[in-house]
């Protein structure tokens, strides 16, 4: 890890940015799963077009090329398979609120912790030394990736169940 901001301007700047990132993915959560997939399901009885659908959306959101040359489409697959799990806890719970829980804890991470080199990375404690462009060191990460982010919405099924 490299160093990002001084801790002193990071922590100065914390209440404003975990505010700004609660907007960000409030805005995201009540598009995609509030209003898609909810007009979706009041149309469809397959979750397959109302939970697909919104997802394929959330993932062409965050397709971008230009930032991430050729893991461009992986890293849109990692934020469609997001927005699906993210789309069971929303139907599971009829709520946003987990949705909203574990996309903010997720952000905050990836942008006010430890974020690539990137276009987000601005506010971050620590910078990942490898940017999102960089495609053996993504190869290597996203699976870690993958199995953190299906370990955390596991653990909020579980926690919903009691």
């Amino acid at each position: 890890m490299l160093p990002g901001l001084p801790f002193g301007v990071w922590a100065a700047l914390l209440p404003l940015s975990l505010l700004a990132v609660l907007v960000q993915v409030s805005a995201e959560e009540l598009l995609f799963r509030g209003y898609i997939q909810q007009q979706l399901a009041a149309r469809f009885t397959s979750p397959l077009v109302w939970m697909v659908l919104p997802s394929a959306l959330f993932a062409l959101g965050h397709y971008a090329p230009e930032t991430t040359g050729g893991n461009a489409i992986w890293i849109a697959a990692w934020a469609g398979i997001f927005g699906l799990l993210m789309a069971d806890l929303t139907a599971r719970t009829g709520t946003l609120g987990p949705a909203i829980a574990v996309h903010f804890i997720n952000n905050v991470i990836a942008m006010l912790f430890t974020a690539m080199p990137d276009d987000l990375s601005g506010l971050a404690l620590y910078i990942m030394p490898f940017a999102l462009s960089d495609e053996a060191a993504i190869a290597r990460w996203l699976p870690v990736d993958f199995a953190i982010m299906l370990t955390g919405w596991l653990a909020v099924r579980l926690a919903l169940r009691r």
